[in-house]
């Protein structure tokens, strides 16, 4: 049997809980490598995650009205593309996320 279906047997099961890989959490997280990520727990990645995806959660938000209410192009152009990075930045936590935090990103 493969480790990797060993792994998700075990998954299903509830008897082992597959680790994320923090260096690419927080990469995604911070946007730069972290110098000792193992040192981060998942509890407190995770809650960053919850914060970061609440923010970006708000200025989509903000962005959504202003552009609905601008005259102004560019003012309206900026923050589509505001609205765009955010987005990504969202998306990019995706692999990361747990069941509350997909939530949020699907509310995106």
């Amino acid at each position: 049997m493969t480790a990797l279906l060993k792994g998700k047997i075990m998954g299903i099961f509830g008897f082992h809980k597959l680790k994320k890989d923090k260096r690419a959490w927080a990469l995604a997280l911070y946007g730069k490598r972290l110098r000792n990520p193992e040192m981060v727990s998942e509890e407190e990645l995770s809650v960053i995650t919850t914060g970061m995806l609440m923010q970006h959660l708000r200025i989509i938000r903000e962005s959504v009205s202003i552009i609905n209410k601008t005259n102004n192009s560019d003012t309206r152009q900026g923050r589509i593309e505001l609205c765009r990075k955010h987005l990504q930045n969202a998306k990019d936590l995706e692999a990361f996320c747990d069941k509350e935090q997909l939530a949020i990103v699907n509310q995106l």
